[in-house]
Formats: C-alpha cells, structure tokens, sequence
C-alpha cells in the first residue's frame, strides 16, 4: 500500500533498507566470510562439488563459476567509460599501472618463495597471489568509495585482466624454475596453462562484451540490473573460495596456529607494501591530479584472489593441497578489503577538497582572462568617445582596471595556496 503525502516510512522498513544496503555495499567481505564459515563448519557439499572433475582433471564447477564471473565483466563493461582513460594526460599513468601489476609486482614473489613456512604449501601459495593480476570488482568499488578516477581504475582491471592470461604462465615458470617447493607437485607447462586461462577469463569477457553491443535489449538489460549482475559475479566468486577451502578443510586444522597468524601477517604486508611504493612512484614520476593518483596507487596494489584460486587449481589437481595454497590468496583478498575501507575514510574528504580546489581555481583564471578582455574592450572604448580629454580617461579608467587585477589576483593566490599540499 502506497505511503499516503506526508505520512513517515515506518520504522521496520527504514531500518530493511539500511540492511540492504549495507549487505550491497559489503557483499563481497559478507560473501567471502560466509563461504569460509561454511567451509570449515560443513566441508561436505564443498568437497563433493570440488572432487568433480572432467577431462584432464578440469574441476569443472568451478571453471563454470570463473567463467561466469568473466562473462558478467565483459556484459557489464561500458566502452565509453573506457574512453575517459585514454586521454593523452592520463596514459603515464595507466601504463605505469599496467607495468607494476603485469611486471613489478609479481617480482615480490622472488621473496615469498623464500619465506620458511610451514606447510612450505603458504609460501608458495603467497608467491602464486604475487604473480596474478588486480582485483576484478572490489578496486573499482574501493577506488569509487576514495572519490578517485573509475575510468582509469576499471580500465586498469579489464586491461591487467586480459594481458595477465599471457603473463602468468611465464612468471610462474620463471618464479619455481629449479626451484624446491618442498614435496609439492606442481604442473607449470606454460601452453597448457595458457589454454585454460583463455578459455576461463579472456573467452567469457569477449562473448559477454559482443553480446552487449550486438544486442540492444542484452545492454539494457546489463545497465538495469548492474547490482544484481554484480551480486551474482561476487557469488559466483564466493563459490570458489568455499570449494577450494572445503577440500583442505581437515587439513588445514591440523596446522599450527602460529603459522595461520603469519600468513596473514605476511598477506597483509604485502598489500601494505605495494601501497608505499606504488604512492611513492607515481607521486614522484608522474604527479598526476589526485583522482587518477589514487585510482592507479589502489589497483596497483591489489590482486584477485579468484585469479589465483584459478590458476592454482590448474598447477595441482590434489583438492586438499589447492586449499592450502590458496589460503594466503583468500587472507590477502579480505585485507585488502579492510585496509582499503579504512583508507577510504581518510583519503576520500583529501580528495573532494583538491577536485573543489582545481575547479575554484580554474573558474578564478577563467574570471581573470575575462576581466582582461573586458577591460581591453573598456579602454579602447574610452580612447574613442574621449579624445578630446585623454588626459581625464585615463584617470577614471586606470585606476578600476588595476583594482581589477589586484582582486583577481589575490583570489588567484589564496587558491593556489588551498592547492600547495598536493
């Protein structure tokens, strides 16, 4: 029944919809959470699904679950936002985060490898999370919650997301080339590999983003129900973790808490790290307006979990060893997460004041450009209807013009001043 004018919503429905948007804003950590909980409470449906396997040990469920995520991201994926990244000003910038998602980054996992954990299973595991890509939903909704350049930040996710099917076979061959993993039986044959990840990430995105600009109705249907997609691409997310957990679930209570504790230490530290150099490089090389900067510093320096659940579940096909290896990707995920959040509340007000301070100043060089027009109009005015007393026009019109510039330019001043600690 429709509220009638001036009647209050009642309380109970205030407070569903605070839930449901707070469960919108948070579904990933929510998702991520529940499917840990699951897990570890009731492995049994978990494990059954995940011991599904098909030819050349594919376990195809969560393949389906991979590629679904991938074809909502290409269904979903709007070419003109895209469009906005590629001015000239922005590509340093873009590249550069191309380049330490693709490149830098995954050299971090050199140390990793070399941590002494025990299953050795977390280091290498911490190595695989190094080596994938960014984030594939939760950069872009950190970026956006930190008031920074969206274009710039879902074009950093498709791009890396794309490039990393050809990149990720190679590092991971040269990260455990004769190296010792300690007992685990790793299959990297590099053609295999990129053969898997085509058809699980690049295929899905392209079929997803034709049938949204072949089809009218599909890319009103995709701008509609862009948060129910977006849920479902989160589910279906949640799904492989709760998978991949559940078939290591008795194994991974039979290790030390200690070694629990410093995985997600290390997870942890590792994100914190990426944030210090990536802000450092990009403020000192590029110093590009305060948007793009956050939006390149935070997708920079995340990776996706999925990714790395995926590509684990094609070196190794034992369920109960993929768990273990997976653990420090499902930790890194959730402290992305929180890190992120709270960075947010700080960096989001720094943020809106220096887009409110450009945008003051250039309104103030526009004013002072069209008070100099105006003011060369005036004189030449004057020099016309009064040259008989030249000497009284430039009396009463020097004095106004000089004022003029004397506001403008404080006004222009104390601006710049607002912008002086970026």
């Amino acid at each position: 029944m429709p509220l009638l004018q001036g009647e209050e919503t009642p309380r109970w429905k205030q407070r569903l919809q605070n839930v449901q948007t707070f469960v919108v804003e948070n579904y990933l950590p929510i998702a991520f959470a529940v499917a840990l909980t699951f897990a570890l409470a009731y492995p049994v449906p978990g494990r059954f699904l995940v011991n599904i396997v098909v030819a050349n040990n594919v376990h195809i469920i969560q393949e389906v679950n991979m590629a679904i995520v991938f074809f909502i991201s290409g269904l979903v994926l709007n070419t003109s936002e895209l469009r906005k990244a590629m001015g000239r000003d922005s590509w340093p910038a873009v590249a550069f985060g191309f380049a330490m998602i693709l490149l830098v980054t995954p050299a971090l996992g050199f140390a990793m490898r070399e941590i002494p954990l025990t299953p050795p299973a977390f280091s290498v595991g911490l190595t695989i999370f190094c080596l994938v890509p960014t984030t594939l939903g939760i950069g872009v909704a950190l970026v956006r919650s930190c008031r920074g350049n969206e274009a710039i930040a879902l074009l950093l996710t498709v791009g890396t997301n794309m490039v990393g099917v050809l990149t990720m076979p190679l590092y991971l061959k040269l990260l455990f080339l004769n190296f010792d993993t300690g007992g685990l039986r790793l299959n990297v044959n590099i053609p295999d590999l990129l053969l898997k990840l085509t058809l699980t990430i690049l295929v899905p995105s392209v079929l997803g983003k034709l049938l949204r600009e072949l089809s009218r109705p599909v890319e009103s249907f995709a701008k509609q129900y862009r948060t129910p997609l977006s849920i479902t691409s989160t589910t279906n997310l949640a799904c492989i973790v709760w998978q991949t957990l559940s078939g290591a679930r008795d194994l991974l209570f039979q290790q030390r808490a200690s070694m629990i504790v410093s995985v997600i230490v290390l997870s942890a530290a590792v994100h914190v790290f990426y944030l210090v150099v990536n802000h450092f490089a990009v403020k000192f090389l590029f110093h590009p307006p305060l948007p793009e900067h956050v939006a390149v510093v935070v997708m920079a320096s995340q990776k996706s979990a999925p990714v790395a659940v995926t590509l684990i579940s094609y070196v190794t096909s034992l369920p109960a060893q993929q768990g273990l290896l997976a653990i420090p990707s499902v930790v890194g995920q959730l402290s992305q997460i929180f890190i992120g959040a709270a960075l947010a509340k700080y960096i989001a007000p720094i943020v809106d004041r220096a887009v409110k301070a450009a945008k003051a100043s250039s309104a103030a060089k526009a004013a002072a450009v069209d008070v100099a027009k105006d003011s060369e109009l005036g004189a030449a005015t004057t020099a016309t209807d009064t040259a008989a007393d030249p000497t009284a026009a430039a009396a009463a019109v020097v004095p106004e013009v000089k004022c003029t510039f004397a506001e403008a330019s404080a006004d222009l001043i104390w601006v710049m001043l607002g912008l002086s600690y970026s």
